[in-house]
């Protein structure tokens, strides 16, 4: 007793999770191979948008140069000192205003069209003086007007000074609009790739899923039943093909194999306590449940064992779907409310390629009223019933923390196992839905690990796609279906008690 409650003290006690490396940078590209087509299209928009908000707004720069040479015929400084002294002065002498009314007066205008800019080559005595405008002629222009009346307004400081052009740009060109529309595209591209980065980064750190079996380990204390492995996708013409069951011949060995493990694994839990009732859940829509509710009970009816698969999803009845029946049949409700006997209500589904069968009593049509008789009187009944007519009864039932339909059927069930899918449902939703059948004191025989990447199967096939049901009746808890294949790596075998970790 000191022991459990030395345990429950520790695992209630908060700690800080290291931070796995591996697992983060498994995160990230998972994440990636999951979003790369958004995180692209970003990318591409942002370096359009930034290609067009540029042209449109790009106002091109002309700029008219020339290079003079300063004299200095009878002054007190050399050519070289008066260069220097010139185009360090000419910032005082642009600001003061004398130059610019003069170069107005001069072309007859009320404004400077442009700026002016002076430089002195170093040790020589040359300026560059250039003029910027939106208009080439007009700063060509100006140039030379600046040409012709530098000279005059820097007489005042520097003397008598001439100026001989050596070499000028005449009218200009623009230049830079190849360059700035290149660097256009490189703006755009990369704050594309940095909002991409962050959207990238808040789904890995908020999504907050499980996947490895040692990350699902450190929340959950249920026995590993073991994995179902990821099967890649590959739709085909023929129905039957796209169905992830052990209907279809072309699904590969490797998830075969795993239902058969599976099989064996169930059968000997039930065979050591006397129990055949098995009811299969999740947490959440879309972990793939009525798959393996149906693959389970293909597996033990092919072993011989009778065996009869219970639709009790009333409110979304999946099974039908899963095996390919549409046929109309009446449902598990019908049956509840005494509409029409058990016996009519069965069906006896014939396995193809094999002498076995077993029996399935379809969800019918979706009737969310019907839920409200899964956990009476007439349930209990109905399943004692199932009990003795076969040997394994396999109930599908609605996601445990998304309705009270679990909860209130576990209590009629021996075991119950629970679905988690791999790198696909939050770790709150698990523990959870584990939560609320532990608190009706279910017997979870532990837990499923689907779709799990670590796990490929044959790269020829079948994905989930066609197999994990419609979920939109379920209200906002239809969101879940948009997270589609997800990935997560780790096996493991170890046996534990039922406790959820705190």
């Amino acid at each position: 007793m000191s022991e459990n409650v030395e345990a429950t003290e520790k695992k209630t006690s908060p700690e800080i999770e290291k931070i796995d490396i591996m697992n983060l940078v498994a995160a990230f590209w998972n994440g990636f191979k999951r979003l790369w087509f958004v995180l692209v299209i970003i990318v591409i928009v942002c370096t359009v948008r930034s290609y067009f908000s540029t042209s449109f707004s790009y106002t091109p720069q002309y700029v008219a140069s020339a290079t003079v040479s300063v004299t200095t015929p009878g002054g007190s400084y050399t050519n070289i000192e008066s260069a220097q002294e010139m185009a360090a002065i000419f910032p005082y002498i642009l600001t003061s205003g004398v130059l610019e009314d003069v170069v107005l007066n001069d072309m007859g205008l009320k404004s400077l069209p442009g700026q002016i800019e002076v430089e002195a080559e170093e040790g020589m005595n040359m300026l560059t003086i250039s003029v910027s405008s939106d208009d080439p002629q007009m700063a060509y222009n100006v140039l030379q007007s600046v040409i012709k009346n530098y000279p005059e307004v820097a007489e005042y400081i520097f003397g008598e000074t001439n100026l001989q052009i050596l070499d000028e740009t005449g009218i200009p060109s623009d230049t830079q609009r190849e360059v700035v529309i290149r660097g256009s595209y490189k703006r755009g591209a990369l704050q594309g790739m940095i909002i991409s980065a962050l959207i990238l980064c808040l789904y890995v750190f908020l999504k907050r899923t499980v996947r490895t079996k040692e990350q699902l380990n450190k929340h959950i204390n249920l026995h590993d039943l073991g994995s179902l492995p990821h099967v890649r996708m590959k739709k085909r013409k023929k129905e039957e093909y796209n169905n992830l069951t052990l209907l279809n011949d072309r699904i590969s060995p490797a998830y075969e194999e795993a239902v058969r493990r599976l099989r064996v694994r169930v059968m000997r839990e039930a065979e050591s306590e006397n129990g055949g009732v098995i009811m299969v859940t999740s947490s959440v829509p879309g972990e793939g449940k009525t798959t393996t509710a149906v693959n389970l009970a293909l597996a033990i009816a092919k072993q011989g064992k009778s065996v009869i698969l219970a639709d009790c999803d009333p409110r979304n009845p999946s099974v039908a779907e899963v095996l390919k029946d549409q046929g109309k049949h009446p449902g598990i409700g019908a049956v509840l409310r005494g509409k029409v006997s058990l016996q009519r209500a069965l069906t006896i589904f014939q396995i193809p390629g094999t002498d076995a069968e077993m029996e399935v009593l379809y969800g019918g049509k979706p009737n969310a009223a019907d839920a409200a008789l899964l956990g009476s009187r007439k349930m209990d009944n109905l399943i004692e019933t199932l009990r003795m007519r076969a040997d394994y009864v396999i109930l599908d039932t609605a996601p445990a923390d998304l309705l009270a339909d679990a909860s209130l059927l576990g209590k009629y069930v021996d075991f119950v196992l629970y679905v988690i899918r791999c790198d696909y449902t939050k770790v709150n939703k698990i523990r959870s839905g584990i939560e609320t059948l532990t608190a009706r004191n279910v017997n979870l025989l532990g837990y499923i690990f689907n779709d799990d990447v670590n796990q490929k199967s044959s790269r020829y096939g079948y994905g989930y796609g066609y197999g994990y049901g419609r979920y939109g009746r379920y209200g906002r808890y239809g969101r879940y279906s948009h997270y589609g294949k997800l990935k997560g790596t780790g096996q493991t075998e170890d046996e534990a008690g039922r406790v959820i970790k705190e």
